[in-house]
């Protein structure tokens, strides 16, 4: 059954869009495999992963109708097995200053604060998209005893590089804004910087690893 459709959104954005519900491993692959294949045709502005659908913007010169075709052809013809994902390690510090909500998310999960850091550093996480802010990529799956709601009143001010969780995903701020996630920790690393070709160091796809920091809980 064909579960996707493929359009052109104004003059030069190409949309593809999963129409069912969720996406099935097999497809969120496939969106990662067609998102590398469309960085490599160089004839994109900007790509923007969401998560059931991926935006192409062409640059002014290029034929939309043509795009159309090829990245139609290449959603059919791609295979999932061809992506192959970077690997990320995070070295983090967790707790007190760096993660002030780490004692209130042991208290609501009924675990200790090392218990909730094992827990969160000892998972592989996929960047499901990106959104939100420049870089700030939506890592799956948080482990299910961490599972928690948004805080009911948001920050005005999250720091830059702060490690936070959300209902069943996890995430770095990589730039200081409002926020609304339970900060958790901290890292230096560097996740967004405008002068690269690809600002956001994590893609769509890529897998992340918190490395918990040797000072322990600080």
């Amino acid at each position: 059954m064909n579960n996707n459709k493929i359009y052109i959104l104004g003059e030069r954005a190409l949309v593809l869009e999963i129409t069912q519900g969720n996406l099935s491993q097999y497809q969120q692959n496939k969106l990662f495999a067609l998102h590398a294949w469309m960085r490599e045709q160089k004839v994109f502005i900007d790509i923007v992963p969401a998560k059931t659908t991926i935006t192409g913007y062409l640059m002014h010169s290029q034929d939309p109708e043509y795009w159309l075709d090829k990245m139609q052809d290449a959603w059919q013809n791609i295979e999932p097995e061809s992506f192959e994902p970077t690997v990320h390690t995070i070295l983090t510090h967790y707790g007190k200053h760096y993660g002030p909500d780490l004692q209130s998310v042991a208290s609501l999960t009924g675990l200790s604060q090392s218990q909730v850091v094992e827990l969160h550093s000892q998972c592989s996480y996929q960047v499901k998209f990106l959104g939100f802010l420049p870089g700030f990529a939506y890592l799956g799956d948080l482990h299910p005893k961490l599972h928690l709601p948004r805080l009911e009143s948001p920050r005005t001010h999250v720091p830059k590089g702060s490690v936070a969780i959300a209902q069943d995903l996890t995430a770095v701020y990589p730039s200081e804004s409002p926020g609304g996630w339970r900060l958790i920790g901290h890292t230096d690393t560097v996740l967004f910087n405008h002068n690269l070709d690809s600002p956001s160091i994590l893609q769509p796809g890529d897998v992340v690893k918190f490395l918990p920091s040797t000072e322990g809980i600080c």
